[in-house]
Parts: C-alpha cells; sequence; structure tokens
C-alpha cells in the first residue's frame, strides 16, 4: 500500500489498526457488543518497508475491564499499540479506545 513516494498510505494504517482491540475484546469476551469508540494514529516516521502491527491484550488488563463489566455493565478501556518497520522502529502510534455493552444495547436509544 504505497504511494508514488514509497510510504505506507496514512489511511490504510488507520483502517488495519481500527477493528484490533475491539476482535482482541470480542475474542476473550464473548457475548458482548464491541466497537471502536475512538482511534487517533500519530504517525511518528514514514513506513518505507513492511509493517507489523503489535498489539497486547494481558490477563491483567481483561481482569480490569471484567471488574468494570461486573461493577457497572459497560466498559470502555483504552488500548495503546503500534506498527513497526522491519528495523524495529516505531512508525505509527494507534491510541484506541473500545465501547464494550450489553449484547443487547442499542446505540438507536437517546
Amino acid at each position: 500500500m504505497a504511494v508514488r513516494g514509497g510510504g505506507i498510505f496514512g489511511g490504510a494504517i488507520a483502517a488495519l489498526a481500527d477493528p484490533i482491540a475491539a476482535l482482541a475484546i470480542g475474542r476473550n469476551l464473548p457475548g458482548y457488543a464491541i466497537w471502536t469508540r475512538s482511534l487517533t494514529v500519530d504517525f511518528i516516521a514514514e513506513g518505507r518497508t513492511d509493517l507489523e502491527l503489535r498489539f497486547t491484550l494481558s490477563e491483567e488488563k481483561l481482569d480490569e475491564i471484567r471488574a468494570e463489566l461486573a461493577a457497572r455493565g459497560r466498559a470502555t478501556p483504552e488500548f495503546e499499540y503500534g506498527f513497526y518497520d522491519t528495523g524495529d522502529r516505531l512508525c505509527s502510534k494507534i491510541h484506541c479506545r473500545v465501547a464494550i455493552r450489553p449484547a443487547n444495547y442499542r446505540l438507536d436509544h437517546q
């Protein structure tokens, strides 16, 4: 996904980063409605090689989320992850907030 100048297009980076945290939560905490609430990308360095997305979901973070779900019935945790080039340089830092709601949660109520 390179542009004429040889770098990877930022929109592609954002699109690839968008579902990662929500998918990880869904895999570990099934039965909830989960979506990306907000996502920001800090383009630190141009990606001119293959990029690797590095995301970690620790058991400690899952325990925090479980506790918030038990107490409030919903959670909106934050995650930070990034894309690294083949030289192990952080090229794009991702900050993501994920909404976790009961499975029957309706977005159209106001």
